[in-house]
């Protein structure tokens, strides 16, 4: 079926208003939903930013505790062999107190409370074994946590882009606008193709 020159016209005048139409609805909504994209996409670019700081600090604080947690371990490992020491110490003046001077034993009471004091000293060494013992296992849980909150850190800031504001954010607005731009040229192309159509052709 053969389409008139006028009828062509006006499809094309249809079409062109239709592009106006278009474009006037790509810039009331498509630019505002634009540039909420951006802005999220900053928010979340800065939000992402800062959790990686905090990740990071959080892997340097567990590193500082490490690195404390093995000076107490030190400490308290020095102590239980001190006070093991000091045991065996006490135990063997306890022993001395208990000789006998011509059948009598006139230090043996001093004997009893060197004896009570070794075996308190001897307690004391195996809790603070304890105490070394503990601080071990936090150490090596530590070791554990601080590479993984590093490789954590790492993976939002690669998230992030890295760093500056906006450094992510995808230039949608541009898109839209040149988008609507090429509509309009549409548009107005066809508005004026088909008013030339649709004109009278002038008789000779």
């Amino acid at each position: 079926m053969r389409i008139s020159r006028r009828a062509a016209g006006w499809l094309l005048v249809t079409y062109g208003l239709l592009g106006f139409v278009l474009v006037v609805s790509g810039a009331l909504v498509g630019l505002d939903a634009a540039d909420r994209f951006e802005r999220l996409a900053t928010d979340a670019n800065d939000a992402i930013t800062s959790a990686a700081s905090a990740t990071d600090a959080a892997a340097d604080s567990f590193a500082n505790v490490d690195a404390s947690l093995a000076e107490s371990r030190t400490s308290a490992d020095a102590a239980a062999a001190l006070a093991r020491e000091a045991s065996g110490t006490l135990t063997a003046l306890a022993t001395a107190m208990s000789l006998s001077i011509f059948g009598a034993q006139p230090l043996l009471p001093l004997a009893a409370e060197f004896t009570t004091s070794a075996e308190q000293a001897a307690e004391l060494a195996e809790t603070l074994d304890g105490v070394g013992a503990s601080l071990g296992d936090t150490r090596t849980d530590v070791a554990r946590i601080t590479p993984q909150l590093e490789q954590l850190s790492d993976e939002l800031t690669a998230l992030g882009g890295g760093a500056a504001r906006g450094a992510g954010t995808p230039p949608l607005r541009v898109f839209v606008i040149v988008l609507l731009a090429w509509l309009l040229m549409q548009a107005v192309g066809s508005l004026l193709g088909g008013l030339m159509l649709v004109r009278p052709r002038a008789t000779t």
